[in-house]
């Protein structure tokens, strides 16, 4: 079976020294001011458990998150050519990256798929994960379902259109938003014509998103940033630097970044790694395992019959949902009744 390697999250540095036969000698606050120019080394092995098989690896590049606006252009390519010179020792083929898109430019995309090296982020799984996580909340809100006010933002892009697709049918009031108004007007007219709901269109990221029950971010209106006024916020872009920004702004609200896996195959995984690591793990694993998984991946258009046919494959083999991942901890369905219920974001 193939394996995999995910770049692991900044930890403080813990991981990196305590896997360097020098620096794990060393004090480590005198570690920790030597990792900043070390090079890409891998830090731990994510296994089977049943079996003891390694399936893959946590490689930790510090260089990327320690004084990342000091990198320079020299200093990226040798990171970049450190990482594939790892894989490729390793015969590795898949590299997960959740946040790929924070530390990547185009050019290093370029490299590695120039050196046959598959990179994956956890996306369609996310996507996936918030999906059923969104139907799981409508069914517990489902005395108020019908006065639900909504805003999408980014429905001029595809995951927007495909949130649209899945809400309208349950809502009376959904406000679509984003940049390309001949975009919303034709997903508005569609909408009206297959469901029979019509949707405010607006250019207005005020209008779209503030004072309503939820909001589902697919892209970030630019220079918007009252996100303490909403109940409920569905994070359903590519993670970045403005996830991180949301995070710190999303006060009073509830952050929902992903739905919470619960695996029947025992991968086991570094006990701090974060929760996007943990879908993308899944991901990789779904992707070495299952060729429709890999196909629906490379391949497929991303639509609601595609991600049924992703949501077969999950079932296939055994995995379900417990709940959500909320403002980056775990959260049961249970555990959303009692906090959007016991903090009054009901009303």
């Amino acid at each position: 079976m193939s394996r995999f390697a995910i770049i692991g999250d900044y930890d403080g540095g813990h991981r990196y020294i305590n896997s360097h036969p020098m620096l794990r000698l060393l004090p480590f606050k005198w570690a920790e001011k030597m990792i900043p120019k070390t090079k890409a080394r891998i830090t731990d092995i994510i296994y089977d458990k049943e079996h003891q098989k390694e399936l893959g690896y946590i490689i930790d590049v510090p260089g990327f998150f320690i004084n990342e606006d000091k990198l320079t252009g020299m200093d990226k390519a040798k990171l970049m050519e450190n990482i594939i010179s790892i894989l490729q020792k390793n015969h590795i083929q898949v590299l997960v990256f959740p946040l790929w898109r924070q530390y990547l430019a185009s050019e290093d995309k370029f490299y590695l798929k120039e050196n046959s090296i598959i990179l994956l982020d956890g996306g369609l799984l996310r996507l996936i994960s918030l999906i059923i996580s969104v139907e799981k909340l409508l069914g517990i809100l489902k005395a108020k379902q019908s006065e639900m006010d909504v805003g999408i933002w980014g429905a001029d892009n595809n995951i927007g259109r495909l949130w649209v697709e899945f809400l309208a049918p349950f809502l009376n009031f959904l406000t679509i938003g984003g940049e390309d108004i001949k975009s919303l007007e034709r997903l508005s007219n569609k909408t009206l014509y297959d469901t029979g709901l019509s949707c405010q269109v607006t250019l207005d990221p005020n209008q779209c998103l503030v004072n309503k029950d939820m909001i589902i971010l697919c892209s970030i209106p630019q220079g918007w940033d009252i996100f303490d006024k909403n109940k409920i916020v569905i994070f359903s872009c590519g993670l970045s630097q403005d996830y991180f920004s949301i995070h710190q702004k999303c006060l009073s609200g509830i952050l929902i970044e992903s739905g919470w896996f619960l695996l029947n195959w025992d991968l086991k995984l570094p006990k701090e790694i974060k929760p996007w690591n943990e879908i993308g793990a899944l991901e990789a694993k779904l992707f070495v395992v299952d060729d429709l998984y890999q196909d629906i991946l490379l391949n497929y258009q991303i639509n609601l019959k595609n991600l049924q046919k992703v949501k077969e494959i999950l079932m296939k083999y055994g995995v379900n949902f417990k709940g959500m991942v909320s403002n980056n901890r775990n959260i049961t369905y249970d555990g959303f009744r009692k906090l959007y219920f016991g903090n009054c974001l009901d009303k």
